[in-house]
């Protein structure tokens, strides 16, 4: 009983300062070993991020130390990846470290994620993380500079003045239990948390893993947990001023989760969107990308505005490639593939928008509002990272300049950066393949958005060679003002046509399963590109056309840029 009253008087002082380390020299930094994923995946990420220059230039390391020697000997509970912040701040205290480093790996599929958080080790606060998708311990390492940055930023923070919240355990109903994995519903909850306290707006609190001795100690009833009455008592005790309280339920075959932000004093949910919300998702991949979406709206984070030009893209199911008396190429199987939710620009990308980012317009045919053109594939990628950052979004790749990629196997590529995607970044991006010809359908199975045929009335292209032998068109020999034409039936212009439109994939060939979010072959010698141009010809205008085995680094007037944002 004792034990557990001096960590409700520890808790009761979670608001001193986090950074009070920083301001009496290096504050001390302890790195455990990184738990999950296979291998030696933890040990090496742990290694390469303790000899970071940024880390060791801000912090003092003290000896990274065995966090299994230290869990027996003071009989912890230890929890997944040791992420529960309460677990860890005492472990900091038993290496005397100010602040604590640990993660874990999460196994999603073909891919891992990296989770790593960071805890101020005398208030027990989470102040901030980073997660990131990986297949190759390789790419870690590229990510690392920037993980660390975030951690060193965030400890430069004041945040004694922030209102405590604090995270509850993700529910799962007893009746579905057998339906929901529990490891969804901890990497959900580490999302959050770790969104929550990048946002620098509360004070994140424990995720209790001693919420049932708080319980005991208070003679709070497990039954009907988050009535108003418990409530007060729970986030009193935890010197909360708001309780989040989260679930994660089966719904046919998708999954759901309901967040809930609630008043301790009040006993009520905030107002808004600040008081949470609940979404529904295929995979894991898309429920992590949907909630650190839903955490920066709860935090009032995502202060970019979508811009007026977006058009929002329901997600759904589609039957992707071209029927064999469509006369397409022999790379156009089909497929079934499910897309989730995304907005899409209406127009590709113009000369205007371009150079006011870039401060250059390659393009061959002028005019500010013609589309961009002469760009590359690696032009469009710092594009979309450039603009990301103007509009205060976080960039959705991560460039790596000084090496060659080993997944590109174009050797005439001249470029051949490093390019990993952060799925779950809010920033600008080049649309999968599946997303483009989804969008470009927009609800169709003929060949195009307009039917059986296309004409020159209707897009922008050579009509000297109209499809299967339908009446010739013109053929204007250059580029038009984005929005000439009619725009599909989701109200995307030049889908068909004008300038052909980067995607992220590799080309390769399509699986004959079914797919969900599908993002392209792991490597190849060339990106991409869809829509065909102001020179292709009707065949090539198709929805399912695919322009493969584009080298990256090639540029031409063909060549432009639409944006899509999660």
């Amino acid at each position: 009983m004792k034990k557990i009253s001096l960590l409700l008087m520890i808790l009761a002082a979670a608001l001193l300062l986090p950074n009070t380390a920083f301001m009496q020299g290096k504050p001390k930094l302890a790195i455990f070993p990184i738990t999950g994923g296979t291998g030696n995946d933890g040990a090496t990420i742990a290694e390469l991020f303790s000899h970071d220059p940024e880390i060791s230039r801000v912090f003092s390391r003290v000896p990274r130390i065995s966090s299994d020697a230290i869990t027996k000997e003071q009989q912890f509970q230890r929890s997944t990846g040791l992420t529960d912040s309460d677990t860890i701040s005492r472990l900091g205290r038993q290496s005397e470290a100010d602040y604590v480093v640990a993660g874990h790996i999460y196994v999603l599929g073909s891919s891992k994620l990296l989770l790593i958080t960071i805890i101020h080790v005398e208030s027990f606060q989470q102040i901030a993380g980073d997660y990131r998708e990986f297949k190759k311990i390789e790419e870690v390492e590229d990510m690392l500079p920037d993980i660390a940055k975030r951690i060193v930023d965030a400890v430069k923070i004041d945040r004694s003045n922030l209102d405590g919240l604090a995270l509850f355990p993700f529910d799962i109903p007893k009746s579905d239990a057998n339906k929901v994995d529990k490891n969804d519903a901890e990497v959900l909850a580490q999302i959050l948390a770790t969104e929550i306290a990048n946002s620098g707006k509360y004070a994140v609190l424990p995720r209790m893993s001693g919420l049932k001795q708080v319980m005991e100690e208070h003679n709070i009833q497990s039954s009907g947990l988050l009535n108003p009455g418990n409530i007060k008592k729970i986030g009193k005790a935890l010197n909360a001023k708001y309780v989040l309280d989260a679930k994660v339920t089966s719904l046919g075959g998708k999954k759901k989760f309901n967040v809930n932000v609630i008043d301790v004093e009040l006993g009520t949910m905030l107002e808004g969107e600040k008081g949470g919300a609940s979404e529904d998702y295929i995979n894991i991949d898309e429920g992590l990308i949907k909630m650190a979406l839903l955490a920066r709206k709860l935090t009032g984070t995502e202060t970019a505005k979508m811009p007026a030009n977006f058009v929002r893209i329901e997600g759904g199911t589609f039957i992707m490639g071209s029927p064999a008396s469509e006369g397409g190429a022999p790379g156009e199987v089909q497929h079934k593939v499910t897309v989730s939710s995304f907005y899409m620009s209406k127009y590709q990308v113009t000369q205007k928008e371009y150079k006011e980012v870039m401060g250059t317009n390659p393009s061959y045919f002028k005019g500010d509002n013609l589309p961009v053109e002469q760009v590359s594939w690696y032009d469009a990628i710092e594009y979309c990272n450039k603009r990301s950052i103007k509009e205060g979004l976080t960039p959705a790749y991560t460039i790596v300049k000084d090496r060659n990629d080993p997944n590109n196997t174009e050797t005439f590529d001249n470029v051949r950066w490093i390019v990993t995607w952060n799925r779950y970044a809010n920033g600008y991006r080049l649309p999968t393949e599946a997303e483009w010809e989804y969008a470009c359908r927009a609800g169709t199975t003929t060949p195009f958005s307009t039917g059986n045929n296309i004409t020159t009335e209707q897009a922008n292209y050579s009509g000297t060679n109209p499809y299967n032998n339908n009446a010739k068109g013109i053929y204007r020999e250059k580029t038009t003002t984005v929005g000439s034409f009619k725009p599909n039936p989701w109200g995307l212009y030049d889908m068909h046509g004008n300038v052909e439109e980067w995607c992220w994939d590799w080309y390769g060939d399509y699986s004959k399963a079914d797919q969900t979010n599908p993002v392209g072959a792991v490597s190849g010698n060339g990106r991409v590109s869809r829509g065909g141009s102001w020179g292709a010809t009707g065949w090539d205008l198709r929805s399912a056309s695919r322009f493969s085995a584009v080298r990256p680094d090639l540029r031409g007037s063909h060549w432009g840029v639409r944006l899509v944002r999660p």
